[in-house]
């Protein structure tokens, strides 16, 4: 295939993807900010790669009525202490920004980060059982996971091209019998990380 009728078809899908995130935005499933967001950066994607990428997002946003209810439970982006006494969605979305999750986690949570940046701040007192599991996953964006001291963490998540540590604090302060947190997930051309919370 020459390169002038690829670039055309990948101007082709970038226009269906705007398309189909002008409908979904218009069906209420995405704040304007993250709207705008996302239509600039399509506007500028040369790859095919990237646009794979941004398809799949906008195929969640167009095939997912109950986004809105994710996107309404993720904090405020300067906000250090968001949704307090809250309980998280199933389903965390952080896309092209920077968000802060804090409050009850319940088991099977699942982060999901492409081009952004999430902290998630953990205390005994959020962990519903004495094991909680919690789905992570960072798409060319990262994750930070703050907790509090004594809480044993398992990190389990699976780095492809990324990077993915738990700092020695946090293993060196897990208290015996304690709440356990296993962290699964992946880490694709991205960052999860794990560190002692400071109060």
């Amino acid at each position: 295939m020459s390169l002038p009728a690829l670039r055309e078809i990948v101007e082709e899908r970038k226009e269906k993807a705007i398309e189909n995130l002008s409908a979904s935005f218009a069906k209420n499933r995405l704040p304007l900010e993250e709207y705008e967001r996302l239509v600039e950066y399509i506007s500028k994607i040369e790859s095919e790669r990237e646009l794979i990428v941004v398809e799949k997002m906008v195929a969640e946003y167009d095939g997912k009525s109950n986004n809105q209810a994710a996107v309404d439970a993720l904090a405020d982006d300067d906000d250090d202490e968001p949704d307090q006494g809250g309980h998280h969605s199933r389903n965390n979305l952080t896309v092209f920004s920077s968000r802060t999750f804090s409050g009850p986690l319940k088991t099977g949570s699942q982060f999901l980060s492409i081009f952004g940046s999430g902290r998630i701040k953990i205390r005994k007192k959020h962990l519903e059982n004495r094991q909680t599991v919690l789905n992570v996953v960072s798409i060319l964006g990262d994750h930070v996971i703050m907790v509090e001291s004594g809480i044993r963490v398992i990190n389990n998540v699976v780095p492809i091209l990324g990077d993915t540590k738990t700092n020695h604090k946090v293993d060196k302060e897990a208290e015996d019998g304690g709440p356990e947190l296993i962290i699964s997930g992946t880490a694709l051309l991205g960052d999860v990380s794990v560190k002692l919370l400071k109060e």
